[in-house]
């Protein structure tokens, strides 16, 4: 396969995986620091308005249909085979779908605005909250063409570029917000500000696209009406299983509130935020190996595409081993401290949250590779039947047991799909070997377990309600957590290919899959 034209893919995906992390935590501080502000500027009335508004905004991704997903693999199966112009027709036909729906989002915006009065209660207020909607609405119309730029530098793998472009998007739009803030400036300055941060990141992606790949280039004779069927045969199941992941992760407060009350939702939400930012970590992290498989199969290389796949299980048994090590070890005392002591009945179903995420994302390369190689419609109904599962369970545990018994729906859920079903039909159509995939699973599983259980073990002195002693220990345990994965993890051939993406000198960085092959299974 091809190199991009600076560095080796290696370091690409490394440095852009670090960098999508570094993000990750960047967004979460910014918003911990930066909500009680905005609350307690705006009061809870106006920021209940742009927390309705932002939701109702937020709904405007449905709109894409799983479209965004189904670009970048095309682009990526094209880029396999080395086709150009297959790129050129990807890039323009679904660069003039998503400016169609970009119009039928301001469309959508134009009818909500209109719709002000039915849940503004006060005339008054009225005129402010329309321009506030419209200005976010304009804002998500914004967001739909520039999805295929996004989609561009993703099959590229240029993962860092993407990273550049959100951190400066969030340290201008952070920086606006403490300005208007402390200007005395008000709910309308805010929606600009969200406007004004966006626009640069949008040339930004635009002109970094367009150096990167020379396909990217808007031509309307490329334009073909024939490939949106296939486009849309392909979304259809990425959509389905956004839909049924909506169902596993953000019901369960609706059921807590029906059932069990309004306070259990609040000391719920708390393990329930530190599950998705788990979830959030594995996936920004090891899924940028999603284009590569999907260049490997492009490019009918069998062999690679598998080495690929081995490895890419390995690095998210790693990872989600030692994060759930950190959520269940940390969790009481950091909850103590972040929340106090009247929250830690959050701490059991957090524990049980981080059983499901584990379960599911040490297996992220099967979603990936069933993805990768139009395979997904599996996925999609295996979260759909999660999906009933884990409401079924939750409602049927959520009086007996409180919230721990709707934790305990979504573990159900999980272990039945993700521990069972998966691993078999990811094998049967993937024609891997069974036996041999469940052996390296389970090894790496168990040896990752067995390094954390170290790791905690040196550390038991900083298991209080004290965040210099919780960032301490935690500092501590990731550095034996890292020499341990190095040393028993990982083999010297995986060991060479690691320090080969900081010297540059690996031969086998010559090739995108050898970067990330050699797995020794």
């Amino acid at each position: 396969m091809t190199n991009t034209k600076s560095g080796s893919a290696g370091k690409k995906l490394f440095s852009g995986s670090v960098l999508r992390v570094g993000n990750l935590f960047g967004a979460a501080l910014a918003s911990f620091f930066l909500m009680p502000l905005i609350v307690h500027h705006l009061g809870d009335r106006v920021y209940g308005f742009w927390s309705l508004a932002s939701a109702f905004i937020g709904y405007y991704n449905l709109l894409d249909l799983g479209l965004s997903s189904a670009v970048s693999q095309y682009m990526c199966i094209a880029l396999g085979r080395k086709d150009d112009a297959e790129c050129r027709i990807v890039f323009n036909t679904a660069l003039a779908l998503q400016l169609m729906i970009g119009l039928a989002a301001l469309v959508a915006t134009a009818g909500l605005a209109l719709a002000t009065p039915w849940f503004c209660h006060e005339p008054a207020a009225v005129p402010l909250f329309r321009k506030v909607i419209v200005i976010l609405g304009i804002n998500a119309a914004l967001g739909f063409p520039a999805r295929i730029y996004w989609a561009v530098l993703e099959s590229e793998l240029r993962f860092d570029i993407q990273s550049w472009i959100a951190l400066m998007n969030l340290v201008m739009r952070t920086g606006l917000i403490i300005w208007v803030i402390f200007a005395g400036g008000g709910l309308l300055e805010l929606s600009w500000v969200t406007l004004i941060s966006t626009i640069p990141a949008i040339a930004l992606q635009v002109w970094f696209a367009r150096r990167q790949a020379t396909w990217a280039r808007v031509d309307r004779r490329f334009a073909l009406l024939s490939r949106v069927r296939s486009f849309f045969s392909y979304s259809v199941y990425s959509f389905m299983a956004y839909v049924a992941d909506v169902v596993r992760f953000q019901l369960d407060p609706l059921v807590i509130s029906a059932l069990i009350g309004l306070v259990a939702v609040t000391h719920y939400k708390v393990a329930g935020i530190l599950a998705q930012y788990y979830m959030q970590i594995i996936s920004v992290s090891v899924g940028t190996l999603l284009p590569v498989f999907s260049r490997l199969h492009g490019a009918g290389n069998r062999s690679d595409l598998e080495e690929a796949f081995f490895f890419g299980t390995k690095i998210s048994c790693c990872l989600s081993v030692f994060i759930a090590l950190i959520l269940t070890g940390w969790g009481r005392p950091f909850i103590a401290r972040w929340m106090g002591p009247s929250y830690q009945d959050g701490y059991l179903p957090l524990v049980v949250l981080s059983l499901a995420v584990l379960i599911d994302t040490s297996q992220r390369s099967s979603m990936d590779l069933l993805y990768a190689t139009f395979n997904h419609r599996f996925y999609a109904w295996t979260n759909c039947a999660e999906a009933v599962l884990n409401l079924g369970f939750s409602i049927l545990l959520a009086r007996p047991l409180g919230i721990l018994g709707v934790a305990l729906g979504t573990l159900i859920g999980a272990f039945t799909i993700r521990a069972i079903v998966q691993p078999w039909w990811v094998c049967r159509v993937s024609n891997l070997h069974y036996t041999k995939f469940v052996r390296f699973l389970a090894g790496n599983m168990l040896r990752a377990l067995l390094v954390a259980a170290a790791s905690l073990a040196v550390v038991v002195w900083g298991l209080r309600p004290s965040y210099p002693l919780l960032i301490a220990s935690v500092i501590c345990s990731a550095a034996v957590y890292a020499a341990g994965s190095w040393l028993l993890i990982f083999n010297r051939a995986e060991r060479n290919r690691f320090i080969g993406i900081f010297r540059r000198n690996d031969l086998a960085m010559n090739e995108m899959a050898a970067s990330i092959g050699g797995t020794g299974q």
